[in-house]
């Protein structure tokens, strides 16, 4: 079971089978806790059970359809490796569940298309963040939103620490240096004094973080969200010279990071990314409002709803605390709302279907609270033409 990743939730949105199911249950990493997991997952799946043959399902086709999330209940490696939060998406044609590196309401959704509200936090432009914590001792990699912070399993080719990478460089002879430049060229004043193997250390250290770096690709497959850097202050400007990632902070968390708790490290990450993120929805909410009343915005559910399955919506804000729900008819693009519409199989989460779409189709997503909307709407949309 991996962690949710943009592509994966892209993917996620292109399932067309009805019903769709999603479960997010709050988990525990460790504890007496644990066992409890299991349990209130099976709770959630007996629901689930009782509302497909109340709308009059059969027994069999309910039990194969739930099959695989049941099969997980005697998994104890599974509950055994969870983060803060679970999310499970299934339909009779497909099955995934992913950890998630913070805590979720406990919840059932049936409907025609996966329920996403919960997890865009991973994904939108105002409070997504890595800090990658590092030493010569210890590689550490969160996840981090505005107010939660989870540790990512790093993938097998990141070394644990500079010993491991260097002999996994002795064994393969084959790094490739990101940088243009000697490693010697870098970092004016990182070490004191002119003590033999001081270059030698340089390029030890160089090739070690570049080995963490290349191995970190996998996860770094979307380069938008910043990244943070917790180390001692020699090596946080080796690692900004050789890594190719995108968006890290040139302000990091200077100290040795190995005796600090993922919640102090995200305490201080998060001074570190609030400005960025703070601008970056100041200027969304400012080019809505500077569209407000043409056509290039609106706030208006059934047009950002058609629009964004269009590919038009360049910048959606959504109230994090709202749904809509109804019904799209890509057809003609006519949408029905509805207000008693959770629970209704046959019915869509309006907003999270325009939040799908917006990132399938490459746009950006703001969740805001209620409090935070430019506008009294649940949803407004910035349009690219």
């Amino acid at each position: 079971m991996k962690s949710l990743t943009l592509d994966q939730l892209k993917n996620l949105a292109g399932q067309t089978a009805s019903p769709s199911i999603s479960i997010f249950l709050p988990t525990h990493r460790a504890g007496q806790d644990t066992r409890q997991d299991p349990i209130r997952f099976k709770n959630l799946l007996r629901d689930a059970e009782k509302q497909f043959l109340d709308d009059g399902m059969g027994p069999r086709e309910t039990s194969a359809l739930l099959q695989p999330a049941e099969a997980l209940l005697g998994d104890s490696h599974f509950w055994n490796h969870q983060y803060e939060g679970l999310a499970v998406f299934m339909t009779s044609e497909d099955f995934h569940s992913y950890r998630l590196p913070f805590r979720v309401e406990e919840l059932l959704i049936i409907a025609r298309s996966y329920y996403i509200k919960p997890v865009l936090p991973l994904f939108t432009n105002n409070g997504h963040y890595y800090i990658l914590a590092i030493s010569q001792d210890e590689v550490r990699l969160f996840e981090g939103t505005r107010h939660s912070v989870g540790q990512i399993e790093l993938p097998h080719g990141v070394p644990g620490n500079q010993d491991e990478a260097l002999r996994l460089d002795d064994q393969e002879k084959q790094l490739q240096m990101h940088t243009g430049s000697s490693p010697g060229g870098t970092g004016d004043g990182m070490f004191h004094g002119q003590g033999p193997g001081e270059e030698e250390q340089k390029v030890r250290i160089a090739q070690y973080l570049n080995l963490v770096d290349a191995g970190l690709k996998e996860i770094f497959l979307d380069q938008g969200p910043p990244l943070v850097l917790a180390g001692v202050d020699y090596l946080l400007p080796i690692y900004r010279k050789v890594s190719e990632y995108a968006n890290i902070m040139q302000e990091g968390i200077t100290g040795g990071p190995e005796h600090l708790r993922p919640e102090e490290l995200q305490e201080q990450a998060w001074t570190i990314v609030e400005p960025y993120f703070r601008r970056e929805t100041e200027i969304a909410v400012e080019q809505y409002q500077q569209f407000a009343d043409t056509d290039k915005s609106t706030d208006t559910v059934e047009e950002i709803v058609a629009a964004a399955f269009n590919g038009r919506v360049d910048k959606l804000i959504l109230s994090v605390e709202d749904q809509v729900w109804g019904s799209f008819d890509p057809d003609t693009g006519k949408v029905i709302l509805d207000s008693e519409g959770r629970g209704k199989q046959d019915n869509l989460a309006l907003l999270d279907f325009a939040a799908m779409k917006t990132l399938q189709n490459g746009g950006t997503v703001y969740a805001l609270s209620r409090d935070e909307m430019p506008t009294d709407s649940s949803v407004a949309a910035v349009f690219r033409y």
